[in-house]
This record gives C-alpha cells, sequence and structure tokens, in this order.
C-alpha cells in the first residue's frame, strides 16, 4: 500500500513541476513569436543595392524610418502584398527600373517579397516608408 502512495506522490510532483514549466515555455514562444526582423534591399538599374534591417516588436535595426515602416507592416500583419500605401504623388513616367525586395520573419512567420516598380518614385507610392530608404 505505501509503494501505492509513494508512486502517486510522485506522478503529483512531476504534475507539479510540468504545470509550472508549460507556462513559462508558452509565454516564452509567444513573446519570440511577436519579434519580426526583415532584411530589406533595393537594386536600382544601374546595380547599386542598398540593404537595411527592419526590427518590430520592439522597433529597431538601421532602416532610416523604422516606426513607420513597422506601423505599415502592423496594418497588414506582414503581409506584404497587402501593402498598398498608394500616397498622393506625381511620379514621373520614367522607366528606371527598381527592384525590391524583403525576407525575414513576421512574428515568428517566414515572409519573403519582391516588387519591380518603374523607379523609386512609384516604388514609395506604392510601399510609403517601408522601401523609403
Amino acid at each position: 500500500m505505501s509503494e501505492i502512495r509513494l508512486l502517486g506522490r510522485a506522478a503529483a510532483g512531476v504534475a507539479c513541476a510540468v504545470a509550472v514549466l508549460v507556462p513559462g515555455a508558452a509565454a516564452a514562444a509567444s513573446e519570440n513569436a511577436g519579434q519580426s526582423s526583415v532584411t530589406l534591399s533595393i537594386t536600382e538599374s544601374n546595380r547599386q543595392t542598398r540593404t537595411v534591417t527592419l526590427n518590430c516588436d520592439p522597433v529597431g535595426g538601421n532602416h532610416p524610418q523604422a516606426g513607420a515602416a513597422c506601423h505599415q507592416l502592423q496594418l497588414v500583419d506582414g503581409n506584404f502584398q497587402r501593402l498598398d500605401a498608394r500616397t498622393a504623388s506625381n511620379c514621373t513616367k520614367d522607366r528606371r527600373g527598381v527592384e525590391a525586395q524583403a525576407q525575414g520573419n513576421w512574428r515568428g512567420k517566414p515572409v519573403e517579397f519582391r516588387l519591380s516598380a518603374a523607379n523609386m518614385c512609384s516604388l514609395k507610392a506604392r510601399t510609403g516608408a517601408l522601401f523609403d530608404f
């Protein structure tokens, strides 16, 4: 009879230890899921490439407008395809092709995005602060 009681106490002890550890692990996983880091690059027709890092939750990286860029991504929940700043602009029709690219993670999920635009003005009109560097 004492063996059964001892076994029951051991099982209860293990259950308590698991109950204490699981919320901590869940909180850590939830905290990491909130962090986002994206590498953004722009390649212009002369093949010069500029690259910055954008961190969100908390805001950081070397993007010159990190706060505004993170805000734009939050509005579309990190779905770059839904970006559409469409700010009023008077872009010229010149064709100095530009390629924009993003790669990284948004709240723990991998993201990848590519966009071609006629020129920098039209890229900024479509993506706002995100590719304004």
